[in-house]
């Protein structure tokens, strides 16, 4: 009998081939879910802004069609936005000048009756005029 000639691979060289391609599988889907996390925090901040200078907006038209001085205290208002619904919690204080408020604007996003967040912060100074 001629030599015997085995052409292609062991067994363990593709178990040695399995293994690598789900390490690097496993690698990938993981940068990929952390990409995806981030999106989605990115987003929700971004939305959380666009609710706080909207509510800030709102009351300064207000203020020009009232011309009366903000009363200082705490608010928390509920609007919907973006497919979610947010929670402005607005906190007004008096400043050295008496027709000057300072306001102070929390957002945060309700899922499921609670509230999370806060993820935007603003402040704002309006006046009387």
């Amino acid at each position: 009998m001629k030599g015997y000639s085995c052409k292609g691979f062991t067994l363990i060289e593709m178990l040695i081939a399995v293994v690598i391609i789900g390490a690097v599988g496993t690698a990938i889907a993981t940068a990929i879910g952390g990409v995806a996390n981030q999106t989605f925090s990115l987003e929700r901040k971004t939305v959380a802004n666009w609710v706080a200078s909207n509510h800030i907006t709102q009351i300064r038209i207000t203020q020009r069609i009232e011309r009366q001085v903000l009363p200082e205290g705490k608010i928390n208002t509920q609007v919907f936005m973006a497919q979610r619904q947010w929670e402005i919690e607005t906190t007004t204080q008096a400043t050295d000048h008496p027709w000057l408020r300072r306001l102070e604007v929390n957002v945060y996003e309700v899922t499921e009756g609670k509230r999370k967040g806060p993820y935007d912060h603003l402040t704002a100074f309006i006046g009387r005029y």
